[in-house]
């Protein structure tokens, strides 16, 4: 079984906004485990950057009532980290949030 963590500064903001913590959490973690699974088809480099040491991988994800969102993460064996969530569907505005994001980290 995939674990999923959540990186808090990445996804505070969305959860907050949002609300429905845990079902928007199950929904990620299992299109997470499914993309692996399947190769990840649906999914692109986020950024040429690394964290520790790890490719920083995005893709598109449909949240149901919410809509679609765009993810980023990164993946080592069975552990998944998920560090930054929006509604900011534009490859360009998520790339410029996401890069002040790492800058950070």
């Amino acid at each position: 079984m995939m674990q999923v963590e959540f990186y808090n500064r990445g996804c505070k903001a969305f959860f907050k906004k949002h609300g429905q913590r845990k079902v928007i959490e199950k929904t990620i973690a299992a299109a997470i485990a499914k993309e692996v699974a399947t190769g990840m088809t649906k999914v692109k480099l986020a950024s040429r950057q690394r964290i520790n040491g790890q490719s920083i991988y995005e893709f598109r994800l449909n949240l149901g009532k919410i809509g679609s969102a765009r993810l980023a993460f990164s993946v080592a064996g069975d552990q998944a980290v998920v560090y930054f969530i929006t509604t900011h569907l534009q490859k360009a505005t998520f790339s410029a949030e996401f890069e002040r994001l790492v800058s950070s980290i």
